[in-house]
């Protein structure tokens, strides 16, 4: 009995992790970053259809996943609307229609894009890749293996 009130309780506190995740809204723009984990990753995937842009940030050479990035997004005239430290490697954006400018900045290094959001249609991918960070030789554990190849 206390092994099943035990499991409840961890799955009650994982489904509330995942339900936090939610789009927030900066005035005419609505985001949301994570996708730390695998019900991060599912909950970021049920956001998906209220965004028009998919920002996902990793290290260039082998593709890994990068969170902590700082994320800043500029309309046509130069205007800030978005400026958020991203706590997950993907973030998912929905602004009104137009021209806009991301910048996205890790362990000091910046990257730049170019972005039109159109009316309709599936969000829009943005990747920012950034350089390797020193690897402190630890590997992952089947467990976390497991949980990554999952959707």
């Amino acid at each position: 009995m206390k092994t099943l009130i035990a499991t409840a309780c961890a799955l009650a506190s994982l489904a509330a992790a995942a339900q936090e995740l939610a789009m927030k809204r900066d005035g005419a723009v609505s985001w949301t970053c994570g996708g730390v984990g695998a019900d991060e990753r599912r909950a970021i995937e049920a956001l998906k259809p209220q965004a028009r842009i998919e920002v996902l940030f990793v290290t260039a050479k082998r593709g890994g996943y990068v969170s902590d990035a700082r994320l800043a997004m500029y309309d046509a005239r130069g205007g800030r609307v978005l400026d958020v430290a991203a706590d997950g490697p993907v973030c998912l954006i929905d602004a009104p229609a137009g021209r806009y400018r991301l910048e996205a900045t890790y362990s000091g290094v910046t990257r730049k894009a170019r972005s039109t959001i159109g009316n309709a249609g599936a969000p829009r991918r943005i990747v920012f890749a950034f350089p390797e960070e020193p690897w402190d030789g630890i590997r992952a554990s089947p467990e976390e293996k497991a949980q990554a190849a999952q959707p």
